[in-house]
């Protein structure tokens, strides 16, 4: 028996759901998901808003992939969610330990066999689609680069008193998941070394569904 039951209840209901979504709804999927389908080819460091992490699971299903999670309650549920798709998780405290926990994850997905990794870019407390540095500096760090994946459902439920306004996807809908082509990240001078990338990466996840 589960050792939180409360907890498991709340994944059961997770993840019942979303499936049922997924089973009566269009599922689409656009552009270069192959890249992470390919356990030879290159590896990136995927990138999605922590609002839209819920319609975004079955979609990369079975795929070798490392999720980042939190080190905190939340997290546990979150947790057990990702593996219940089959991804690895790898738990990092919200705050710096000093940075070490930055090396540790390169050494997961950079060694033997090479894996790759999702992070919510906006994650894990915002604020809502301001990218942050983080997963710009495992790119850096791992030679990789970074792939924004975004996702557009015809009809869903925003929870708006949340920083992510997260999406939760209806029944009986149409979900187009885009698995944008990966953009090299570099390291510019000012306030901001990666305000360009930034400003790239949101242009690529928010603006694309209206053009």
């Amino acid at each position: 028996m589960h050792k939180d039951i409360p907890q498991w209840i709340m994944v059961k209901a997770m993840t019942g759901y979303i499936d049922f979504v997924y089973r009566t709804s269009k599922i689409n999927i656009l552009g270069r998901d192959d890249i992470l389908r390919n356990p030879d080819g290159e590896k990136v460091v995927a990138l999605f808003w922590h609002g839209d992490s819920f319609c975004l699971y079955p979609a990369l299903k079975g795929l070798d992939l490392y999720i980042v999670v939190t080190k905190d309650r939340r997290g546990d549920y979150i947790s057990e969610v990702c593996q219940y798709y089959g991804y690895h998780t790898m738990r990092i405290p919200d705050a710096s330990d000093g940075g070490n926990y930055l090396f540790k994850i390169r050494k997961t997905i950079a060694g033997e066999k090479p894996v790759n990794i999702a992070i919510t870019i906006d994650g894990p407390i915002g604020i809502y689609h301001v990218p942050k540095d983080f997963s710009l500096v495992i790119a850096i760090l791992t030679h990789r680069r970074v792939m924004p994946i975004s996702a557009d459902v015809k009809r869903s439920i925003r929870l708006t008193r949340r920083w992510d306004k997260f999406k939760i996807p209806l029944p009986f809908n149409e979900i187009t998941i885009r698995f944008n082509e990966p953009m090299a990240v570099e390291r510019g001078s000012g306030e901001d070394p990666f305000q360009a990338a930034k400003n790239d990466i949101v242009d690529i996840m928010e603006k694309q569904w209206t053009k």
